[in-house]
């Protein structure tokens, strides 16, 4: 990997993590078009400048939470939302448990339909929602969560589609969409770190900068996007790339 390698790697994950459009299907498209790939500890540091730009663009959101969890306030939403991010992300889990031995084999040869699938949650989204997350929907968004795992399945993607295919308003579902992003995030650094190698600092701090930027501005960007209802109109690019990818029959 060269210097030009891991900044072109770090502002394709930084658009792709957040915006709808799936960074391990990009990536996996890039690796086989021109022979891009990262390692472990490249993964890693790129993670952790996604960590960072979850809590620095919601800090207000966090640290409300955290002041709710300390003062036991038992009866407020937000320690209902606390209970709920645990929920989801233990249905997280199960599902990532479950698929993780399959998701080579999935990126090899399905990647056009799960572009397709990506498609089709952003279609179903578009609609005004008005209710509030609770349990049942913490548990189906958790679960979709998991299912975006799939190269090619967006994580925000889904979980936001999730939320508001259940009429969760749509701040609400950016909302919790990003705060389930947190421990997910997090799991994924941990899960991965007993495999971290040696890399030359240039390359991580290239590669954390350039995601970090970039992907700030990415989530503010879906954020507009979502508020104004246009969420769904990312399904038009994953689409059009779905079909790109069936017509040149590529071998992953």
């Amino acid at each position: 990997m060269t210097l030009k390698d891991a900044f072109f790697l770090a502002l394709v994950q930084g658009i792709a993590e957040w915006l709808p459009v799936s960074s391990s299907g990009h990536l996996a498209i890039l690796h086989h078009l021109f022979g891009l790939a990262g390692n472990v500890s490249f993964d890693i540091f790129l993670h952790l400048s996604s960590l960072f730009v979850i809590i620095i663009f919601s800090h207000k959101d966090i640290s409300e939470l955290i002041k709710v969890f300390l003062h036991r306030d038992f009866n407020s939403y937000n320690f209902k939302i606390i209970l709920y991010i645990i929920f989801a992300t233990v249905i997280t889990g199960i599902v990532g448990i479950l698929l993780r031995q399959y998701l080579e084999l999935i990126a090899q040869n399905f990647l056009p339909y799960t572009f397709l699938f990506t498609t089709i949650l952003l279609f179903l989204s578009n609609g005004k929602g008005e209710t509030r997350i609770d349990i049942k929907r913490a548990l189906f968004i958790g679960f979709f969560q998991g299912i975006a795992l799939i190269p090619g399945v967006s994580r925000s993607g889904a979980t936001i589609s999730a939320a508001k295919i259940t009429g969760v308003k749509d701040e609400d579902a950016f909302r919790f969409s990003f705060l389930l992003a947190v421990p997910a995030i997090l799991g994924a650094v941990v899960y991965d770190i007993k495999d971290i190698d040696k890399i030359l600092f240039p390359f991580l701090l290239t590669g954390f900068l350039v995601s970090f930027f970039i992907g700030l501005g990415a989530l503010y960007l879906l954020k507009k996007v979502v508020m104004r209802g246009r969420f769904y109109l990312f399904g038009f690019y994953t689409l059009f790339l779905s079909l790109v990818l069936l017509n040149l029959r590529i071998d992953f």
